[in-house]
């Protein structure tokens, strides 16, 4: 099998990617996966909001993370992830047995991209009212917010609602939401962010799949 050729960087540094992205799989595990996709690129995953806005101060060469995020930091995107042609995707709000109504649901779990002030109007967005809020940083932690009833609800992209049912016998029912969330992107921030951009356009379904996305434009 041939080795993946590697893009040429100036300098001959490898270029740097931040990940902020919110995967069913380990941080870690996501990490390498990516960095085994990359070849020639130095990839650095985050959970947190502060740990991506550390990561920004370092001054990375791209980032890959929802537009959302890129929009709260005044980043602009580079290259779009989508599925089916489609750039954003449906989310839901799942509750135990039966689907919560979004107007009068009390408390809700919602995985963290944007910080306090920042969840809150992103699901005040998505929900047409303003519940409680408890924030998670990792998918696997969203199960746990109804299993130990700390919130009535949870907010989530629909693909990953039979990810986080699995492991427990609850009887999730969710319901569509009407806004839609905008699938990953990158932004090229410096230069070694070109290479970066044309290797992530090249990623195997395996990994893309984990994000969503399908195609890149």
């Amino acid at each position: 099998m041939n080795e993946p050729q590697r893009e040429p960087v100036p300098g001959g540094a490898e270029p740097r990617l931040l990940v902020f992205l919110h995967v069913p799989l380990k941080q870690r595990a996501f990490q390498g996966q990516l960095q085994a996709a990359l070849p020639g690129v130095s990839v650095s995953a985050v959970g947190r909001p502060a740990d991506f806005e550390r990561g920004l101060e370092d001054r990375p060469d791209a980032v890959l993370t929802l537009p959302i995020v890129l929009a709260a930091h005044h980043l602009a995107a580079t290259l779009q992830g989508l599925h089916k042609g489609a750039a954003d995707e449906p989310y839901v709000l799942a509750g135990v047995d039966a689907a919560p109504d979004p107007a009068r649901v009390v408390t809700v779990g919602v995985i963290d991209s944007l910080g306090r002030d920042g969840m809150a109007a992103f699901v005040t967005n998505l929900l047409g009212a303003h519940p409680k809020i408890e924030r998670v940083t990792k998918v696997e932690d969203l199960l746990p917010l109804l299993q130990l009833q700390r919130v009535e609800a949870i907010v989530l992209p629909a693909r990953l609602l039979e990810e986080v049912a699995a492991p427990s016998r609850l009887s999730l029912v969710a319901r569509p939401l009407a806004p839609k969330v905008g699938l990953p992107a990158v932004a090229s921030l410096g230069g070694g962010g070109g290479p970066i951009v044309q290797a992530v356009r090249r990623l195997p379904g395996s990994v893309t799949g984990e994000l969503g996305v399908n195609e890149w434009r």
